[in-house]
């Protein structure tokens, strides 16, 4: 693969990927949360990622390096009144076939809860979505 191609969980597996049915569920759960983030680029070094733009006229995109040579790519859109806030996820590298989708999904999830910690600290002083007490 092409460092800058990007892909789903739900195609390095297959149709029938209960690991990418299982990421889905956790970053639907967390996505709300998201609206809290005030500074994305301080987001991004929290998590050990970077700031990036994908050009999909995302809010803000984040990279971050799970193993060596293997990237994922947490894409935020900003919802409105007629879409609902959406968090995807890619992932992209040279050795992405070397890892498993289970692996991919865990850190995956482990990351997005990681982003929680953040929404939590950053803002101390705002009630925030229940997902964000439970990490």
């Amino acid at each position: 693969m092409k460092n800058k191609e990007y892909v789903s969980l739900g195609q390095i597996e297959g149709a029938i990927s209960p690991h990418s049915r299982q990421l889905n569920r956790a970053l639907d759960a967390r996505k709300e949360a998201l609206d809290y983030v005030n500074n994305p680029a301080e987001l991004a070094a929290y998590i050990g990622g970077a700031l990036e733009t994908m050009g999909l006229r995302e809010e803000w995109a984040i990279t971050k390096e799970l193993f060596p040579a293997v990237m994922v790519h947490f894409v935020y859109f900003k919802g409105d009144s007629e879409f609902p806030n959406n968090l995807r996820v890619f992932y992209s590298g040279d050795r992405l076939k070397l890892i498993s989708g289970d692996d991919l999904a865990t850190i995956t999830i482990a990351c997005a809860t990681h982003m929680l910690r953040y929404v939590r600290e950053s803002n101390p002083d705002k009630r925030l979505p229940e997902v964000c007490y439970r990490v």
